[in-house]
């Protein structure tokens, strides 16, 4: 958009506002936050003809007062999304050779003059026309696009909420409708990200599902800049900026749901950029411990530190382990009217009602510190930090633990013992680390079976050797934990395997219709709850090292995620493969 002063400097030597009345104006729209224009017409201060005509000749390019529908292309002018359109005014009314002819409210509002050329490889001819008028242009002409009242009555609403992209018309481009189906396709098929990537000769789209990439499509080279044109103006990036990573976002109505898509791109050396789509269902369920893969035992666990008033929570494990998932679990499991629970996340995946979330902005100088220090002053009970990755933001967050608050974060390591000595390599005093953490959980995301299909086979020897599932250490890894802190006295304590000598029964993956032939459906987690009590304590005093301090954990009841791995595999809930794939760095 203009720049507001200058903007107002160039209507006050063109005559159309008053001079005296320039600072007075240019005061009203930073009070109000509105464009200049949008206000000098609801003051009746200037009339949007005016106006446009004043652009149009400090430019010198022509001025028109009326659009005919009717005479715009439908196979050009739905080449622009239509909401992209309303919002910078602007419509294509034909195209030849050399030009794009092109009609806009604002001629100095370049940047959409530049995603235009990028769009249609032209140079654009500009014609100014008041906003109203290009408005009622584009919603005239999109309504003869639809000729049912149902489909009429959502165009109209377009402005207010967003339309089903399944629902868009067969005369779209054959861009956006590719486009749209992506989207489409990835929702039905449950993936949690679109890869868009150039080869030598052609683009290949891949879905993340459950964890695994899968080729999804391809298509010629030659429409590449196209797609990438059409992602980036869906989530209002630069088009005609190739050279540098962009980030952005697009909301979407997909089949009846919301959904927030987060977009990177990065320049490549094949000469395109290349995508990567998180997409963000916002009418997800939000899951309780159970639901994630908790057995009672860690579940009774988790609760009884949920609950607790104050001390520090770490939830650990790398990118896609599912750790926000389990953070938003536990906000879930304790939210109630009596407590004030703050947020800090980058970004905000989903809302949760009663709950105050705030999306980090690093480039503005809201970084998780800054924000973490600022919750303090809200008089809070519980915080949420999406992740401990400084210094400065670790004792922030210690220091309102050990001043009567509950501190919710996440933390990049290996497994639980490895949390502690994460943040005593951030320069964490280690008497504070023992006195403010109360309980670290390390996780990893495994893929669940799918019901119809998975089968049924006899263990061997190496897998129940690699589960550590022989009957002599389960005894006693029994025997210690029924007498620990890790089983609580109302919950049953069941080991991973069954006592009476049986080989036990493991199920494998097969694939049928309904998990498209991959065999699984969904993920579940595998945990490793580390309470932090008297022996783990002693052991961060004295700077042990992360290996020591699991040994203590273990001795004193801790299950590992292989031995939870374990557990599962016997339920049928995943298979061995999967188990030892995640667990790789679990030796012990």
């Amino acid at each position: 958009m203009i720049e507001q002063r200058y903007l107002g400097e160039v209507l006050a030597r063109r005559g159309v506002l008053p001079p005296a009345k320039l600072e007075e104006m240019l005061a009203t729209q930073r009070e109000r936050g509105v464009d200049l224009v949008d206000l000098l017409v609801s003051t009746r201060t200037a009339d949007e003809a005016s106006i446009g005509r004043a652009l149009a000749d400090e430019v010198g390019v022509r001025f028109v007062d009326a659009i005919d529908p009717a005479k715009i292309p439908s196979d050009i002018a739905t080449r622009l999304p239509i909401t992209w359109s309303k919002q910078h005014k602007v419509v294509v009314i034909g195209e030849d050779a050399r030009r794009i002819h092109v009609v806009a409210a604002d001629p100095l509002d370049l940047a959409a003059q530049d995603d235009v050329r990028a769009i249609f490889g032209k140079p654009v001819d500009l014609t100014v026309a008041p906003g109203s008028v290009i408005v009622e242009a584009i919603n005239s002409f999109f309504e003869r696009l639809h000729t049912s009242a149902e489909d009429l009555e959502k165009e109209e609403e377009d402005t207010e909420e967003l339309t089903d992209i399944i629902d868009q018309s067969e005369d779209d481009a054959k861009i956006i409708r590719w486009v749209n189906s992506l989207f489409a396709e990835a929702s039905k098929r449950r993936a949690s990200d679109i890869h868009i990537e150039p080869e030598e000769r052609e683009v290949m789209v891949r879905y993340r599902i459950d964890g695994e990439l899968h080729e999804a499509r391809r298509a010629g080279r030659a429409v590449m800049p196209n797609i990438i044109a059409r992602v980036k103006i869906m989530a209002g990036l630069n088009i005609a900026e190739k050279r540098l990573p962009q980030d952005g976002r697009i909301t979407l109505k997909i089949a009846g749901k919301g959904v927030d898509i987060r977009v990177s791109t990065i320049p490549t050396s094949r000469g395109h950029e290349r995508i990567v789509m998180r997409l963000l269902n916002k009418s997800s369920v939000l899951l309780d411990l159970p639901d994630l893969g908790f057995y009672d035992r860690e579940y009774a666990l988790m609760d009884h530190l949920i609950q607790r008033p104050h001390g520090i929570i770490l939830v650990t494990g790398p990118t896609g382990a599912g750790k926000t998932t389990t953070l938003y679990a536990c906000l879930n499991r304790i939210n109630k009217p009596n407590l004030n629970i703050l947020t800090a996340e980058d970004p905000v995946e989903y809302e949760l009602p009663r709950i105050h979330q705030v999306h980090v902005n690093a480039k503005i100088g809201l970084t998780f510190a800054s924000a973490l220090r600022a919750f303090l002053r809200q008089d809070p009970d519980v915080i949420m930090v999406g992740e401990i990755r400084d210094r400065e933001t670790a004792e922030i967050a210690v220091h309102a633990s050990l001043t009567g608050h509950l501190v919710l974060s996440t933390i990049h390591t290996n497994d639980a013992a490895g949390a502690v000595t994460r943040l005593v390599e951030m320069e964490v005093e280690p008497f504070m680390v023992a006195s403010s953490t109360i309980g670290i959980l390390a996780q990893r995301l495994v893929r669940k079976l799918c019901d119809q299909c998975k089968e049924p086979y006899e263990a061997t020897d190496y897998e129940l050797e690699q589960l550590a599932m022989d009957p002599a250490s389960i005894a006693q890894k029994l025997r210690r934990k029924l007498s620990s802190a890790y089983t609580p006295r109302n919950v049953r304590y069941s080991p991973p395997v069954p006592m009476d000598g049986i080989r036990p029964i493991f199920y494998k993956p097969k694939g049928c219709e309904v998990c498209g032939g991959a065999g699984y459906t969904g993920r579940r987690g595998i945990y490793e709850l580390m309470l932090i009590d008297e022996a783990v304590r002693s052991l961060i005093l004295k700077h042990a090292d992360s290996a020591a301090v699991r040994r203590a954990a273990m001795e004193n009841g801790m299950d590992t995620m292989r031995e939870d791995g374990a557990r599962k595999v016997l339920s049928g809930m995943t298979s061995v493969e999967e188990v030892l794939a995640s667990t790789q760095d679990d030796v012990e």
